[in-house]
């Protein structure tokens, strides 16, 4: 069965957009939030099935029962801190999440951490190499569906996702490109990402998509995923 897993630099939305797909607000920020894999196995509830979610590891099997969304949150955070011990660290072990609701699709996602550049204070050297081997190794499983993560206020150029994947898939049958923070471009950059999304610039042979997920100041006023959906849609409408 197909994977679906969201790629890219950090801070580029990956998580916002695994939220969007999922429902479940996933650990954002700045910086290297996402410090291993978590793995979403959704499946959608039969009529009359109650919501559930669980949360487990690649290493310990051993299911922490959510309950409910804000639960589910904290719990990825928590075991996400447990397997990577100290603030800077960085771990291949996954966070296996599982979730039945009646508003999820059938789907397994993954998201990574996020493309590191350059380290910062405190941070060893080597979490480059190996973000860069974890990220390596998801992109070479041909189950894998390339979920490229870019954010339109940046120039598509200075991200490698893209050349990544394209050495991996060369044929671009499993890669997809998503725009993300479209309400953050700058005046008089909107050819430039019109470029992209229309497959002009950098063309992909299953193209891209241009999302638009909660701002950081909707993220403090508790706006809701459903309604970060209605806020999406009359984005694009005007």
């Amino acid at each position: 069965m197909p994977q679906i897993c969201v790629m890219g630099d950090q801070s580029s939305g990956k998580s916002s957009v695994l939220e969007a797909l999922s429902g479940i607000p996933f650990p954002r920020g700045s910086g290297l939030v996402t410090r291993c894999p978590i793995r979403m196995v959704m499946k959608r509830a039969r009529t009359g099935e109650p919501w559930c979610a669980t949360v487990s590891t690649s290493n310990n099997t051993a299911k922490r029962v959510a309950n409910g969304v804000a639960d589910l949150s904290v719990l990825i955070d928590r075991t996400m801190q447990e397997i990577c011990a100290g603030a800077n660290t960085f771990s291949t072990e996954s966070v296996i999440v599982e979730l039945v609701s009646p508003d999820a699709c059938d789907l397994t996602v993954v998201d990574l951490p996020g493309i590191i550049r350059t380290v910062t204070a405190g941070q060893n050297p080597t979490v480059i190499e190996q973000v860069n081997r974890l990220i390596k190794t998801f992109l070479l499983d041909p189950r894998t569906i390339i979920l490229a993560v870019i954010p339109a206020n940046q120039d598509i150029a200075t991200f490698d996702i893209l050349d990544r994947a394209i050495t991996v898939d060369p044929t671009g049958e499993r890669t997809i490109g998503v725009l993300t923070k479209v309400d953050l471009v700058g005046p008089g950059s909107e050819e430039e990402v019109l470029a992209v999304v229309n497959n002009v610039r950098k063309p992909l042979h299953l193209g891209y998509v241009m999302v638009k997920n909660r701002s950081q100041r909707e993220i403090m006023d508790n706006v809701t995923t459903q309604k970060a959906k209605e806020l999406e849609k009359t984005f694009f409408q005007n």
